[in-house]
């Protein structure tokens, strides 16, 4: 039977975050030994505690290295995850939810067989093998294309914390993180159970609007200001793109020397530059990969300087998914394009 590129593409782009797994049990032990040895040599940041408004249930996360320190169980509904990244890399959390595929939960120890498939698969599409890559997914289970990217906080840099409020279905989740460190990938998953509760049923009272679409890019519905916000990310449509993920948002704050596009060719993960710590910004959260019609909240708040909403997709200046702004002294703003 003849394989369709394009099937195997869907079940790329539902997924490769969880890719970072089987590219681990790839590495070399040298590699991970060189990777193990840079983070005993790090020197531990010290972060910051910030107050931000919580929305619904509040979960605190925290990394102190290639980990996430948070409650195993937390109640559903609209939950707020402030992320305090206390590592000396650069992290998000992507939230994942698993499916009842026939009756049955799917858990973290059905997915441990799924690692190899994609070492496989890209092991052969890296090296320009794309049709015998694409061939290899006919190993996959069938509850796989079923998972579902629930959001979940962006890229957080080294000292900083992040706040992203999303609402959380019951069921069994997967927290992770494939940032890349001498380009491989952060080993860093941790499953989390929801359990139905009715108490957080109320979302946020946004202060500012944007949308995110394939065909307008990121789109600020208002001016930002000079202040705390609490900006509604609308996902508008939903599908993969070039590297076979979805887009999601990302909040960076910008210095003179700043290069965008150093910047703009970081958000790709397939190159091997893409999505590799040290970042070339600082990066301040955002809101994760969501389905067409979830809605996500990022409380932040604005200090004047420059900043870029950038999405974590091929060439996102193209796609008018870096957009640049800066927030003056006297509380305005003005708005532009990635390159303008």
């Amino acid at each position: 039977m003849r394989i369709q590129k394009s099937k195997f593409r869907i079940l790329i782009f539902l997924w490769i975050p969880l890719l970072l797994i089987g590219s681990l049990i790839s590495c070399k032990n040298g590699e991970k030994s060189e990777l193990s040895h840079q983070m005993n040599m790090e020197e531990k940041v010290v972060v910051e505690k910030v107050t931000l408004p919580a929305f619904g249930n509040l979960v605190e996360v925290k990394t102190t290295g290639m980990n996430f320190i948070l409650p195993d169980e937390i109640p559903s509904g609209w939950t707020t995850f402030r992320y305090s990244n206390e590592s000396p890399l650069t992290h998000f959390m992507l939230i994942d939810k698993l499916p009842v595929y026939k009756g049955k939960q799917i858990t973290y120890a059905d997915f441990e067989n799924i690692p190899p498939v994609f070492r496989d698969a890209m092991d052969l599409i890296n090296t320009g093998k794309n049709d015998e890559g694409f061939a290899e997914f006919r190993r996959l289970p069938e509850w796989f294309a079923q998972i579902i990217f629930s959001g979940g906080v962006g890229l957080v840099s080294p000292g900083e914390t992040a706040q992203t409020t999303v609402y959380v279905q019951p069921g069994t989740y997967v927290i992770e993180c494939y940032v890349k460190t001498g380009g491989i990938f952060h080993p860093m998953t941790k499953q989390l159970d929801v359990r139905q509760d009715l108490l957080n049923e109320t979302p946020p009272v946004p202060t500012l609007n944007m949308a995110i679409s394939k065909e307008g890019g990121i789109e600020m519905h208002e001016t930002p200001t000079a202040g705390l916000h609490t900006i509604a990310v609308q996902y508008k449509d939903q599908g993969p793109h070039e590297h076979f993920l979805g887009h999601d948002v990302h909040l960076a704050r910008l210095e003179k020397d700043t290069n965008l596009d150093e910047l703009n060719s970081w958000m790709t993960w397939t190159t091997p530059e893409g999505l590799n710590t040290p970042a070339p910004v600082t990066f301040l959260g955002g809101a994760q990969e969501m389905p067409e019609g979830n809605t996500a909240y990022i409380t932040v708040n604005l200090k004047s300087g420059s900043y870029a909403w950038v999405a974590e997709v091929p060439n996102p200046a193209s796609k008018n998914m870096l957009k640049t702004f800066t927030v003056s002294r006297d509380e305005t703003v003005r708005i532009g394009g990635g390159k303008d």
